[in-house]
């Protein structure tokens, strides 16, 4: 591979080497790359990624975190790529007339993509704080901060939902027609909207969706039929108010469609989590496997047709590489359950394995099994509903303690690793005392690392690798 050193103010050639070298080492090429490429580079500006940090991706960090010999994680990669380019355009969408919905995560993607559906390329649907955050740190080692500090300089929000309202501030984010807030999991996003107001910001329409953490310990939530039926009915209100911002109707046929293509998505999701994870040894890397369970609580604009390809691709690589025994540390190496999204910051994974312990998944789930159990429900609301009460993080601590229990005795693990979510007011706070339950339910060792899962890069590999050593010397020394 060639090797490209830049410095701010290289001159143009060379930045558009670097660039065209970028997207080339993810799998475009020809004529599609040279269109592709102006729009590219208008995308890593929008992302305050200089030529160099773009260099540093193409010789150094991807190489270094991604298997790029498998087609699929190329593809994946591109189609990340492909949807911070269609975010950095919302101004263009605007501009021509079109309806820009942003949201936030975890929400229930089905309503989402149904309006994609609905609005036939009228409507674009974006997770602007979740992309920005997630294509920073997953590929170019970068934090949340490059767009201000707006909301910052008040009060300690959480770095995902301050990225977007810091860009819009800084004037990089347009506003959108509507913002749809998921409040069920993540309380801060509304309140983020609520602050960019009261800084003076500019006003838009706005819908959320809460519910009160307030359901009895032990509760099974995805079966409490008032529960369902009072969340069905926000997801009903919530649309009313999109439809009335975007003048786009959805219609129970969208909102089928919409469901049938997330099916498969995660049907295609729980294919590939039985043989990573059931394989000795373990086939692909904890990164590679939370790359392709980005939209299990959210969608792209670019839509699940493309994903459910490349998952298709992927899948086909995996079983080869299960059964010519190829992995991502030798046969009989510990392995862990990893309870946080390592995608954001690949070097944990890393840190991990090149002191002999697997970080496998425990986050892209419920089963899809368990989800085509709800989809008898009288109509797509009420199926949303309980897949929504189903999902870990949105229910009760005792109830999401019974799922993940459930995950160790279906896949066998070593141990299991929780943290990263030490800013966050409601997973944080559960976390800690959660692990105990699930210790105590299974016999398995659950470990806890500090730090701040979306503004990784302020805390480096060399901060946590005491505690990491740690970890791994005890789960090594238990398999002797």
């Amino acid at each position: 591979m060639r090797r490209f050193v830049c410095h701010e103010g290289s001159n143009t050639v060379m930045s558009e080497n670097v660039h065209r070298q970028f997207l080339s080492l993810l799998g475009w090429e020809g004529e599609e790359l040279e269109a592709f490429l102006p729009q590219w580079k208008r995308a890593a500006k929008f992302l305050c990624l200089s030529d160099k940090d773009v260099a540093y991706a193409v010789n150094e960090y991807l190489p270094t975190y991604w298997s790029l010999s498998l087609k699929g994680i190329r593809m994946m990669a591109a189609a990340c790529i492909k949807e911070i380019v269609e975010l950095s355009k919302t101004a263009q969408y605007i501009g021509a007339g079109d309806s820009v919905m942003y949201i936030n995560i975890p929400s229930a993607p089905v309503c989402i993509y149904a309006n994609k559906l609905a609005g036939k390329g009228r409507l674009h649907v974006s997770y602007p704080g979740y992309m920005m955050v997630m294509i920073r740190g997953a590929f170019f080692n970068k934090g949340a901060g490059c767009y201000g500090n707006a909301v910052n300089g008040h009060c300690a929000h959480c770095k995902m939902n301050s990225i977007r309202a810091n860009a819009i501030a800084d004037g990089k984010l347009p506003p959108p027609t509507i913002t749809w807030n998921w409040g069920i999991k993540c309380g801060e996003a509304p309140k983020t909207d609520e602050l960019i107001a009261c800084l003076g910001g500019t006003r838009w329409k706005n819908t959320f969706i809460t519910l009160p953490h307030d359901a009895p310990l032990g509760d099974v939530e995805a079966d409490d039929r008032k529960r369902i039926d009072f969340l069905a009915e926000k997801l009903r209100m919530a649309q009313r108010d999109v439809s009335d911002a975007t003048g786009i109707e959805v219609t129970e046929e969208h909102l089928q469609k919409a469901l049938e293509e997330y099916m498969h998505y995660m049907d295609l999701v729980e294919q590939l989590s039985d043989p990573v994870m059931n394989a000795d040894p373990q086939p692909v890397t904890v990164n590679e496997m939370t790359l392709f369970g980005t939209c299990v609580d959210m969608c792209f604009d670019i839509g699940y047709s493309y994903l459910n390809h490349v998952l298709e691709i992927f899948l086909d690589e995996v079983r080869e590489r299960v059964a010519q025994g190829i992995g991502a540390l030798p046969k009989n190496a510990p392995k862990m359950f990893c309870q946080f999204n390592s995608l954001y910051a690949p070097w944990i994974d890393k840190a991990f394995r090149e002191n002999g312990v697997c970080l496998t998944q425990g986050r892209m789930f419920p089963f899809a099994h368990i989800f085509r159990e709800y989809l008898n429900e009288k109509d797509v609301y009420t199926t949303v509903a309980r897949m929504s009460l189903a999902t870990p993080s949105s229910m009760n601590m005792m109830d999401e303690a019974r799922i993940y229990a459930d995950l160790l005795n279906r896949y066998h693990a070593d141990g299991a690793l929780y943290g990263f979510y030490a800013f966050d007011k409601w997973v944080g706070a559960v976390q800690k005392t959660m692990v105990r339950l699930i210790e105590a339910k299974t016999g398995v060792p659950h470990f806890y690392l500090e730090g701040d899962l979306w503004d990784s890069d302020k805390k480096s590999e060399g901060d946590r690798m005491t505690i990491i050593r740690s970890i791994c010397n005890c789960l090594k020394i238990s398999k002797i």
